[in-house]
């Protein structure tokens, strides 16, 4: 295995504006992220993110139920678990000791700690219409697992409109997921007009512009100081930042020279978030933003 490059980044100005790029709003420069790792080939899938502790994270990667330990120190693999057959595996995040790992269908494992090698402790299925679902996270401030589609409802305008997050009890019995959030995607483009935040857009045949943000979510999660939900979009590269009544606090365009496909993103307890990104044709990264003083 090739054995990843580590980069600091002590750049100015390198990371590409694009239109829609914004990060005013957020707590961090994400023109300036502190640092990159390449990680191996084995990797270049990599699905999801989610904190293990203060130098250490985990991650999925597509067609494989397992799951990798990377260590913040070096970018590299320092354990591996397999705890079912070959799947598409999107989502990951840590509850306590346990970790619960998302199968795109909506199917979850709950498994146990590192100690007893991710063992199987239950398996239950998502009851909601999405067929297509890859994000979940932790939210610490409500004891909730935060779960976010990455399809939404086709058939009428209202359905394509509106992209949901749901929420289930991790120690309930029966984890049947809630709605916690209703966003619409027109709504968020009006509020980011009013932001000044510049909505990229696409001419059509007739000569009128129309939006690509699309907000497609691969993956979500909650701060740990300003408890604001941000949610990556992988297809347009998309950083959505709401509140917890769903008010739009930044949409940014990250950087596709770094993050081609970013589908992973977590937060340490100190606010350092870290971004990962599938290869899509050249070597997978995890990325580093550190809070602004």
């Amino acid at each position: 295995m090739r054995q990843p490059l580590f980069i600091v980044l002590l750049f100015s100005g390198c990371a590409t504006a694009q239109p829609g790029s914004s990060g005013k709003a957020l707590p961090y420069d994400m023109r300036q992220p502190a640092r990159v790792f390449e990680l191996p080939s084995l990797l270049t899938e990599v699905s999801a993110l989610t904190d293990v502790d203060d130098s250490t994270v985990a991650c999925v990667h597509d067609e494989s139920a397992s799951v990798y330990f990377l260590s913040l120190n070096t970018g590299r693999i320092i354990d591996s678990v397999s705890f079912a057959g070959p799947a598409d595996m999107e989502g990951l995040t840590r509850v306590g000791s346990e970790f619960f790992a998302l199968r795109s269908d909506g199917l979850i494992h709950r498994l146990g700690d590192r100690s007893a090698r991710l063992a199987v402790r239950d398996t239950f299925r998502l009851a909601i219409p999405n067929k297509n679902i890859e994000g979940l996270g932790f939210d610490d401030r409500t004891g909730l697992v935060l779960v976010s589609p990455k399809d939404f409802m086709k058939g009428s305008k209202e359905g394509k409109d509106e992209r949901v997050i749901y929420a289930i009890d991790p120690q309930a019995t029966a984890k049947a997921p809630r709605v916690i959030l209703r966003l619409s995607l027109e709504d968020l483009e009006r509020q980011a007009a009013a932001l000044g935040i510049v909505i990229p857009k696409e001419k059509k045949g007739n000569g009128k512009e129309k939006s690509t943000l699309k907000l497609r979510y691969s993956s979500v999660a909650a701060h740990p100081t300003t408890n604001h939900y941000y949610l990556l979009s992988a297809v347009d590269r998309t950083l959505l930042v709401v509140d917890r009544q769903g008010r739009l606090v930044d949409l940014v365009s990250l950087d596709a020279k770094l993050l081609p496909k970013p589908e992973g993103i977590t937060f340490m307890a100190n606010g350092d978030m870290w971004l990962s990104s599938e290869g899509k044709g050249r070597t997978p990264v995890l990325v580093r933003y550190t809070m602004k003083d």
